[in-house]
C-alpha cells in the first residue's frame, strides 16, 4: 500500500536529543496513509538525533517475546529465521545511512521522481520486504520480512561507526505497535441483518428503478392499444394457382376422325399457284 503524502510536515527537529531518551514511533501525523498495514509498520528516522556514527541499525522484535534485552551492543544479533520472526529474541530488520541533521521539515515534491527519494530519507518501513527470505544470506544477517498481523511489535534505532563496525550509541526500544487485523473472509456474516447501510440503499434504488421502468412499459403499451396503433400482424400473400394447357377435347376427336391433311392440301406449291392465277385471268 503506497503512502499518501501532504504539503505539511511530518517531523519537527529534535536538535541536541539525547539517544537514550528516543523511542522509534508513528509519524504522528493524520495526513499520511497506510503508517500501519497488516504487514508493515513505517516510522519515522532518527533526524537529528545520532551523532558520531554513519549507519544506522534497526532492530525488532515481538512485544511478547521473552528475553529483550535494553541495549544491544555489540553482541551478535540473531536472523529473522533464528529468532522465528522476533517471537523469541530481536532480529536485524534493516540498514540505513544517518539521516542529515537540517532544521527543513519535509515536504512533499512537486516532482514524482523526487518524491520516492525524500521519503526515504524520512521514513522506514518495517517487513516492506517481501523476497528476503527467499534471498540468499549476504552475511548481514539483516531481512526485514512481512511482520506477523497477530502480533506486536517493538522496535530500536542503533548507530554504528562503518570504519570501527562498532555500535557507538542506541536509543530505548518503542512502545508496542500493533498492526491491523484484516477480517478472515469466512467468518463475515452475510446475513440480511448484517448488511450495511451502504448496501441496502444501493440496493433499495435498484428495485425503485426497475419498477418505474417496467411501469413505464406497460403505460405506454396501454396508450398504444387504445389510440389503435397496436401491433400490426402482417398477412401472408396466399399463392395463386392456375394451369398453363387446357385440352380442347372436341377439336382431338375431329382429328382422330378425319385425319391428317395431306402435305400438297395444307400448302400448295408455287408451280400450281401460278397456274391457278392465270386460269382466273
Amino acid at each position: 500500500m503506497k503512502i499518501v503524502l501532504s504539503l505539511l510536515a511530518v517531523w519537527v527537529p529534535c536538535i541536541l536529543c539525547d539517544p537514550m531518551n528516543f523511542k522509534p514511533e508513528i509519524p504522528l501525523t493524520t495526513s499520511f496513509r497506510g503508517l500501519r498495514t497488516a504487514t508493515t509498520v513505517t516510522l519515522s528516522k532518527p533526524v537529528c538525533v545520532f551523532i558520531g556514527g554513519d549507519i544506522v541499525e534497526v532492530f525488532g522484535v515481538q512485544s511478547t517475546a521473552p528475553s529483550i534485552k535494553n541495549k544491544i551492543g555489540n553482541s551478535n544479533v540473531k536472523s529473522y529465521q533464528e529468532s522465528r520472526g522476533g517471537e523469541l529474541e530481536p532480529y536485524h530488520a534493516g540498514r540505513f545511512g544517518n539521516p542529515l541533521c537540517t532544521s527543513l521539515p519535509f515536504r512533499i515534491n512537486a516532482n514524482p521522481v523526487l518524491s520516492p527519494a525524500e521519503i526515504d530519507s524520512y521514513l522506514f518501513r518495517a517487513g516492506n520486504d517481501v523476497k528476503c527470505l527467499k534471498k540468499i544470506d549476504d552475511g548481514s544477517g539483516i531481512c526485514n520480512a512481512p511482520l506477523n498481523g497477530n502480533a506486536s511489535y517493538r522496535f530500536k534505532f542503533a548507530l554504528r561507526n562503518s570504519t570501527t563496525r562498532l555500535i557507538v550509541s542506541e536509543t530505548l526500544w518503542s512502545e508496542p505497535i500493533s498492526l491491523i487485523q484484516a477480517s478472515d473472509y469466512r467468518v463475515i456474516n452475510t446475513q440480511v441483518g448484517y448488511r450495511t447501510g451502504g448496501m441496502v440503499v444501493i440496493t433499495t434504488i435498484l428495485i425503485i428503478l426497475l419498477f418505474l421502468i417496467l411501469c413505464a412499459f406497460v403505460i405506454s403499451l396501454v396508450i398504444s392499444y387504445m389510440n389503435g396503433e397496436g401491433p400490426v400482424i402482417e398477412q401472408q400473400p396466399v399463392p395463386r394457382t392456375y394451369v398453363t394447357h387446357h385440352r380442347n377435347e372436341d377439336y382431338a376427336e375431329t382429328l382422330t376422325t378425319v385425319g391428317p391433311r395431306s402435305t400438297a392440301q395444307q400448302q400448295p406449291t408455287e408451280p400450281s399457284l401460278y397456274q391457278i392465277i392465270e386460269k382466273s385471268a
